[in-house]
């Protein structure tokens, strides 16, 4: 509460606050800690594609805009294809980030899900996914009614309009070893450039913390430059292609857990805060008694 009225108190130069955070929206800390300013929203459906889950039925649609972007972008490059059948997506982050009980990830803003494309094994056609279909070594599907089959062709052309969205850093895409080999000799077979199956040969990779994603690609792109002098931290390489535009020559050298320990902690009840016991390492050390929390607004002065 003495934060709250210290806010309304300072009004103009909320930027004084101890621990306010920037006005600018984007990711915090790390993919499996951190939380979302000021995110985006991916509404339930657009051109070429549409949510797994409504927001009312527990979808998390936020993200940065960076990455909501790309999820656009990248439907319509596959839609282009002439195929009508949309790219599902699953979830993405929350309004503020922070905790999500079915992901360990997912926490800042910069990870989504994406269902792999298939088509049905007896006739061949485009079908819209039902939802996390498994698909074996051979691309077939695994424990669902009418059998699909993992389309190559379409699931490529997602990872090649991925890897080569210019307004985006994509560093990782966690997949399946046998899901990656299925995509990547597709790929070769059909001539695609060298250069960029070996982009995507770095890039998609079989997490060894967690499943091992062979029911859908889990996306996660880098910070950018603002967002890691913020705090945010990448959670995965930096890949060379990446270096002209999402560099890290403007981070500080504490980068990255240092300066996220040095963060200020943010006055809780902030819209662009993290969520409810979501917070710096700092903010959780705060009591309500820190002089943080309680400076008489008759001591601070602004200009």
């Amino acid at each position: 509460m003495a934060s709250l009225l210290l806010a309304h108190a300072l009004g103009g130069c909320a930027h004084l606050l101890p621990g306010a955070a920037s006005p600018e929206g984007g990711s915090r800390g790390k993919p499996s800690t951190g939380w979302l300013a000021h995110g985006s929203r991916l509404p339930d459906r657009g051109p070429g594609f549409e949510a797994l889950r409504t927001e009312t039925a527990g979808g998390l649609h936020f993200g940065t805009d960076r990455l909501v972007g790309m999820v656009r972008r990248s439907a319509r490059a596959v839609m282009r294809d002439g195929v009508a059948v949309p790219l599902k997506v699953g979830d993405l982050s929350g309004l503020r980030g922070g905790l999500v009980t079915r992901h360990h990830s997912h926490r800042n803003g910069r990870d989504v899900d994406l269902l792999y494309f298939a088509r049905d094994a007896v006739t061949d056609r485009p079908v819209v996914s039902p939802g996390f279909v498994r698909f074996n070594r051979a691309g077939a599907s695994i424990g669902v009614a009418t059998p699909l089959r993992f389309d190559a062709a379409r699931n490529w052309r997602l990872v090649e309009a991925l890897l080569q969205d210019p307004h985006v850093g994509v560093i990782r895409v966690f997949c399946a070893a046998w899901i990656k080999a299925l995509v990547l000799d597709h790929a070769r077979r059909t001539g695609a450039p060298s250069w960029l199956v070996e982009r995507a040969d770095l890039v998609l990779v079989q997490p060894g913390d967690s499943a091992p994603h062979d029911d859908h690609f889990h996306v996660r792109v880098a910070c950018t430059p603002a967002e890691r002098v913020l705090g945010c931290q990448d959670g995965g390489p930096l890949w060379p292609w990446l270096d002209k535009d999402w560099e890290k020559g403007d981070a500080t050298p504490l980068d990255d857990d240092a300066l996220l320990a040095l963060m200020e902690p943010i006055p809780p009840g902030y819209e662009h805060g993290p969520p409810v016991g979501e917070s710096s390492p700092r903010a959780a050390a705060a009591k309500p008694e820190d002089p943080a929390y309680s400076t008489p607004s008759s001591a601070l002065v602004c200009r």
